[in-house]
């Protein structure tokens, strides 16, 4: 696992990224020499397992809460 710095990453991102998918290894960015996020391959069947689908709608139904609009009956 490699570590990188926000300042790192930020200059250098594209860089980061197909190091992450070439060697489909994670890099954790740091902030302050803190864990900070992760830069982490994914597939598309990496995506459909972790049920982005179901967030988005879920997140879409909370902010729709209370409100009285088509929009949200549609969902």
């Amino acid at each position: 696992m490699r570590y990188a710095s926000v300042a790192e990453v930020k200059n250098r991102l594209s860089t980061y990224l197909a190091q992450a998918r070439r060697r489909k290894e994670p890099i954790v960015v740091t902030h302050y020499g803190r864990p900070y996020a992760l830069i982490q391959p994914l597939t598309e069947r990496d995506l459909e397992s972790l049920g982005w689908q179901q967030l988005g709608e879920t997140r879409l139904r909370e902010a729709w809460e209370g409100e009285d609009d088509a929009l949200y009956d549609y969902l």
